[in-house]
């Protein structure tokens, strides 16, 4: 419904801002004003041939009238307002649509000041956990109270005691001062062991981390500046051919005068690779399977050679500070390997041959299986692009570590996701692909694709991490994936109902919800009697 109503308040807007009447517009698309303003109030479809005719007479883009990047901050605003603390506010989906279309800036900027808000939240939760459990804190707080016992005991002395010579007087009096110059340095040192290094900056808006996912998907996880520096490093290097971990050596030696070497993994510790400036040789282990090897040095390789170019990238609002910004400098590095190891065209045409088989690419290509799903994702030049996917990792603690959105599905951006995803439950069968048909609580379907990974161990005793990846698209592209078949997509029954996350959803029959339904979530009547044993959400 919010697509709706945003595409038609999308062209109310635009149109105003030309000073063009409704009458003059619906002349020149041949369609009456009342059919217009129809549409304006989102009563009426608009159809591609409209739209086609709109961008050429209001001078825009056809994608303008896209509904992706609205949808997503639409569930934005959508989260933040499920907080209890707007728990006396109710807007409902076509509110929120038409807040969207009419002030999307003013929306971001709620979003931005809500995710400033969960991080000081955090952060202060973060603290009261280290009160309660940190030792160190324990006994600085057990000094401060004997301090504080030691001033007011030698305080009432002065203060009832009143037979005191001058000299106890002045005893008490220096006692009380030395224990109170003691006690503001030990406030001192235990507000530092509570701050630590970073809570210095809670009022600093997002995390470093949800700044760059936030990045990623204002530019819909496409760079063409990354694409075509990728190309030129795979024609230096030669690699059109094979053996991309060998020609990848010789790029660093020719062109840095950096050698490769690859040794035991017991000296690397925790550390899949080592660079040691000094005497320009890169260390890497030899635990790390082949695909993870061409990675590390096609992402080296990158930050060398174009290390203007991604600071460049990264020099922009939206990575507003030093750690953000590396962050994202970092994500640039990881996509400009992907590229560099599965280059734009050659992915697109082999993705589509496959039907996005993700076994037969990462085989073709010689990288990993997480490496292709990444990449898929990033197949969104406008020219000539893939199916919009959306990708979601999570470890094995529910913990959302990876997320993008092209698809239109609203991944939360605090907390964990719906428990009837498929990316969790492949965590039942490690290995193995688990695909599913979703159905949201407004009808929305989309077709999932799951599967465990690992990240390697770099010797015996150093653990493994383990993740769950899930790549899918919106219900109309599944038969354009080979995982679709054999799966009845068109039949309603064979979608599984989920949500967004359970403070979220507003779904009152799932049995795993593990937080009660927004405020707004009302009980439909039902003709059977009353739940005796009522769970989370229910009373």
């Amino acid at each position: 419904m919010a697509k709706n109503i945003m595409l038609g308040t999308r062209l109310r807007r635009l149109r105003n801002d030309r000073g063009l009447a409704q009458v003059k517009l619906a002349d020149q698309l041949g369609i009456s004003a009342s059919y217009l303003n129809l549409i304006e109030h989102n009563r009426r479809t608009l159809t591609v041939p409209l739209l086609l005719r709109l961008s050429q007479l209001l001078e825009v883009d056809p994608q303008v009238f896209s509904p992706q990047h609205e949808s997503l901050l639409a569930g934005e605003i959508t989260e933040t307002l499920q907080d209890p603390m707007f728990e006396d506010l109710h807007l409902s989906e076509v509110d929120i649509g038409a807040l969207v279309a009419d002030t999307p800036e003013l929306c971001q900027a709620v979003v931005k000041a809500y995710g400033a808000y969960r991080k000081s939240h955090d952060d202060l939760q973060m603290v009261s956990e280290r009160l309660a459990q940190d030792p160190v804190i324990s006994n600085a707080g057990y000094r401060l109270r004997m301090l504080l016992t030691s001033i007011l005991s030698f305080s009432e002395i002065l203060h009832d005691t009143k037979d005191l010579s001058d000299n106890e007087r002045q005893d008490f009096s220096k006692i009380v001062m030395n224990e109170s110059e003691n006690l503001s340095e030990a406030v001192t040192d235990m507000l530092g062991l509570i701050t630590g290094d970073g809570l210095m900056d809670v009022a600093g808006g997002l995390s470093p981390t949800e700044a760059v996912i936030d990045f990623m998907q204002a530019n819909n996880n496409f760079f063409s500046g990354l694409e075509e520096a990728a190309a030129q490093l795979r024609r230096e290097a030669g690699l059109d051919g094979r053996s991309p971990y060998m020609r990848l050596v010789g790029y660093l030696l020719e062109k840095h005068g950096i050698s490769v070497e690859t040794q035991d993994p017991e000296i690397h510790e925790t550390t899949a690779t080592v660079f040691d400036e000094a005497r320009r040789q890169l260390v890497v282990s030899r635990a790390l399977p082949q695909p993870s090897l061409n990675f590390h040095l096609a992402l080296f390789a990158g930050k060398l050679s174009f290390k203007s170019l991604f600071e460049k990238l990264v020099d922009v609002p939206e990575l507003p500070n030093e750690a953000a910004q590396k962050r994202g400098f970092a994500a640039l590095a990881n996509y400009f390997a992907g590229a560099c190891l599965m280059p734009y065209d050659e992915m697109l045409k082999a993705a589509e041959d496959t039907r996005y088989d993700i076994d037969q690419l990462r085989q073709h290509f010689s990288t990993s299986y997480e490496q292709v799903c990444h990449r898929l994702t990033t197949l969104r030049n406008p020219n000539a692009s893939g199916i919009p996917l959306h990708l979601i990792r999570v470890d094995v603690a529910g913990n959302i570590s990876k997320r993008f959105s092209a698809s239109g599905l609203r991944i939360p951006k605090y907390g964990s996701a719906c428990p009837r995803w498929a990316v969790h439950l492949a965590f039942m069968t490690p290995g193995l692909i688990r695909t599913q048909l979703d159905r949201m609580p407004d009808g929305t379907r989309y077709f999932n694709v799951a599967r465990t990974v690992s990240k390697v161990g770099l010797g015996y005793g150093q653990p493994q991490g383990h993740y769950a990846v899930s790549i899918g698209c919106e219900v109309s592209d599944a038969r354009r994936m080979v995982y679709s078949n054999g799966i009845d997509i068109d039949h309603a029954d064979t979608a599984v109902p989920v949500g967004v996350a359970c403070r979220l959803c507003e779904r009152l029959d799932c049995g795993q919800r593990a937080a009660p339904p927004p405020p707004q979530a009302a009980a439909a009547p039902t003709g059977r009697g009353r739940n005796i044993s009522p769970g989370i959400g229910e009373s």
